[in-house]
């Protein structure tokens, strides 16, 4: 079961106005729309979907990433985010379901993906998602997911962002690579790739990991 705090983020993202200007925000300046197209670039050479893989998407939003990777299943809980998705990329499958309680059998994908979300998630909520994720990957299956860095320069330069431009968005929580490296040991994940995004304060960490573990 989810927290209340993961339940608010879920109610947050179902928001009318936060669907209709989800995509804007994130793209509404050259730096914004040269950052998406790295960590767009990042996550798919991370993800290296091959023929025949089932591949499925955590908090899909309005498809940034969906677009690009062909058949994959999508999951939000936002039906709005689906809408938009599925005109994006008509070959997913988009299903309006909760990332906590997976409607999947175990074992069912080759990789599970998700861009943008976790880092709304404390330690608490971040460790109940990488379980139920480990649950419906294959054994040896790939895990592929962004946090942000600790900084506290970042937590700063947020606040004052938020203060004069007002932005939609949620609380997001920073984990350091070595505190995530060690959730994803004890929930019997081994790190394969890491990648780093620059922000101009902070970064964000991209990387892979393979359930070694799936007792």
């Amino acid at each position: 079961m989810k927290s209340e705090d993961a339940k608010k983020f879920t109610d947050y993202y179902r928001k009318k106005n936060v669907t209709r200007t989800y995509d804007n925000q994130r793209e509404a300046t050259s730096y914004r729309r040269k950052k998406r197209a790295l960590e767009l670039r990042h996550f798919l050479d991370l993800i290296e979907k091959r023929e025949g893989e089932k591949v499925l998407e955590l908090g899909c939003s309005s498809g940034f990433l969906t677009r690009y990777l062909g058949k994959v299943t999508a999951i939000d809980t936002s039906q709005g985010m689906l809408e938009v998705t599925r005109k994006k990329n008509p070959q997913a499958t988009c299903i309006a379901t909760d990332m906590f309680e997976l409607p999947f059998k175990n074992n069912s994908f080759d990789k599970v993906v998700t861009m943008r979300v976790w880092n709304h998630l404390d330690n608490k909520d971040l460790t109940k998602a990488i379980l139920e994720s480990k649950r419906v990957l294959k054994n040896e299956g790939h895990l592929i997911f962004d946090v942000e860095d600790k900084s506290s320069l970042r937590r700063i330069a947020s606040k004052i962002y938020k203060l004069f431009f007002r932005p939609t968005g949620y609380t997001i929580y920073q984990h350091s690579l070595n505190e995530t490296r060690a959730i994803l040991k004890k929930q019997g994940f081994e790190i394969e790739k890491v990648r780093f995004l620059n922000h101009k304060v902070g970064r964000q960490i991209i990387l892979r990991a393979r359930a070694v573990d799936k007792k």
